[in-house]
């Protein structure tokens, strides 16, 4: 049995997880942030409305798409809106052209309204589905609604620009916020490109947009105050539109409509609290030094209690990850970090237990089991050989004259020769069952469950064989060379056998080989020993 060595995880694996963490959050990552920061989530804003093409607008004014004079008539009942998102597709011409001319009559009245553009799939790429080249002209800005969403189909972010080739268009939001947003030129005109991003917003679960049914609007004759200078966007909210996204913005509603999403960025935008996510880089980089530093701080200042101390590393990481969100909004992402710091603080407490309990159990000198081992080891070793009626046999052996050996060569040298001898006799073990001690000074001892007196016999002279083949010179010895002496009990064990009694029949036989002359094996017969 080799001496046990500290076994704890290797140490560059955490750094190795970090940089790998930095390629982006992960979704543990999202979800512990989305836990935080809707608990921590602003109320909506009372600047901005919603006027919804809901189930009841739709049941009074007939299906969609309504006729756009209706339309008309709503952006002309708006003029005192600060600023109106129209947030629908407008794309194609309608049946009657005059009709066209009416709504983009009213945007151009109104002087306040935005519409938007959707990138629509086109093989390989994206582009645009803009509005009607009048309904443009009309509006005050054209902006495009941009969500893509990730790989498991939730919207969790935009883009301030965005369009293709080098044609970067405003977001949507932004305008309607009156946020003005740089844009940025392509080196892939054919690619649909994307820059400045930002994260979706969350917002109370318990607050929402002052909401006004399209129906309502269009039968109130005189302006209604609660559109007086406030942002407003017009979008369809109707249960079964085909625009509901997952989300996260709130904590009670999987799913949002495109028009409360453009709703809640423009909030973000005009409090100026969209977070920015990190670069793969930046956050790589950040990940990789709070790695680190976790290692650090683990190695100089040793705890009893290591998992705790990890624990509140970690507490720490989460609430500085809060505070880069809700104060500098930047996204960093350490939840699962914090996690495998957890789990690698757990696995080598526990591995170093084990490293522990096995120095207990372990002779330093040799390697073997120690006496505390053994004893335990024998005693399930003879219940079960009791329980199954199985053979069990104890070797005990003793190094001859090896205080001699320690007079003449020194305690050094004696150290030496018994890290031999232990080498020898764990050669001999034959399975992890088999059980190699140290038990005294210059005592060994080897259990072997399930052995016959044959079997003993045979494993003690082949013992002897390769101790005499190493040939160690003992000058102090009658022999000239280092010897043991073998006791060997080797039986069934009765029932009312006993661990003591079976050890005195080796020890006897042990004690018969010495009176013999030494470097020989005796094998107990009841209260006798025969020679080998």
């Amino acid at each position: 049995m080799p001496i046990p060595t500290s076994r704890t995880l290797p140490g560059i694996l955490l750094p190795l997880a970090a940089l790998w963490l930095g390629m982006a959050p992960s979704t543990l990552d999202y979800r512990v942030q989305d836990l935080i920061n809707q608990a921590l989530a602003a109320d909506a804003s009372e600047q901005i409305v919603i006027v919804a093409i809901d189930e009841k607008s739709l049941a009074q004014l007939g299906r969609w798409p309504w006729p756009r004079e209706l339309l008309a008539e709503a952006i002309g009942k708006l003029g005192h809106a600060r600023a109106v998102g129209l947030n629908l597709l407008l794309a194609e011409h309608s049946e009657h052209p005059e009709s066209d001319q009416a709504l983009a009559r009213a945007i151009a009245q109104n002087g306040k309204v935005y519409l938007p553009a959707f990138p629509e799939p086109d093989g390989t790429t994206l582009r645009p589905t803009l509005p009607l080249p009048m309904l443009a002209h009309a509006a005050r800005g054209v902006g495009v609604s941009d969500f893509p969403p990730e790989s498991n189909g939730e919207i969790r972010r935009t883009y301030l620009a965005s369009g293709p080739g080098d044609t970067r268009l405003p977001s949507f939001a932004a305008l309607v916020a009156g946020q003005s947003t740089s844009t940025t030129s392509s080196s892939n005109p054919g690619d649909w490109g994307r820059s400045q991003p930002r994260l979706l917003p969350h917002l109370d679960s318990d607050t929402r947009f002052t909401t006004i049914p399209m129906a309502e609007l269009l039968s109130n004759n005189q302006a209604d105050p609660r559109l007086q200078d406030k942002t407003v966007f017009v979008g369809v909210t109707a249960a079964g539109s085909g625009d509901e996204h997952f989300t996260a913005i709130q904590r009670n509603q999987a799913k949002s409509n495109g028009v409360f999403i453009n709703a809640a960025l423009a909030q973000g935008l005009q409090q100026n609290t969209l977070a920015t996510p990190l670069s793969p880089g930046w956050r790589a980089g950040l990940l990789l030094a709070l790695a680190l530093g976790w290692q650090l701080l683990a190695r100089r200042r040793k705890s009893l209690h290591p998992i705790r101390q990890a624990a509140l590393f970690v507490g720490g990481m989460l609430l500085g990850d809060t505070l880069l969100y809700q104060l500098l909004h930047i996204e960093l992402g350490t939840a699962t970090l914090g996690l495998l710091i957890l789990m690698a603080a757990t696995s080598n407490f526990f591995l170093l237990q084990s490293h522990f309990k096995k120095l207990a159990f372990t002779d330093k000198l040799t390697g073997l089991a120690n006496r505390h081992h053994f004893d335990e080891r024998i005693v399930l070793a003879l219940q079960h050989s009791q329980l199954e009626r199985q053979a069990l046999a104890l070797l005990v052996l003793d190094v001859d004259h090896f205080k001699r050996y320690n007079d003449h060569y020194g305690h050094a040298a004696g150290d030496d020769i018994l890290r031999q001898i232990a080498q020898v006799i764990a050669s001999m073990a034959r399975s992890p069952q088999d059980t190699v001690a140290r038990i005294g000074g210059e005592e060994f001892a080897l259990l072997l469950p399930d052995a016959s007196q044959k079997q003993a016999e045979a494993i003690a002279t082949e013992l002897r064989y390769r101790l005499l083949s190493r040939q160690i010179p003992h000058h102090s010895s009658p022999l000239g060379r280092v010897s043991c002496s073998i006791g060997i009990y080797a039986d069934t064990p009765e029932p009312d056998a006993t661990v003591r009694s079976i050890f005195e029949q080796a020890d006897q036989a042990l004690y018969q080989a010495k009176r013999n002359g030494r470097d020989q094996a005796c094998v107990a017969d009841g209260l006798l020993a025969t020679r080998i």
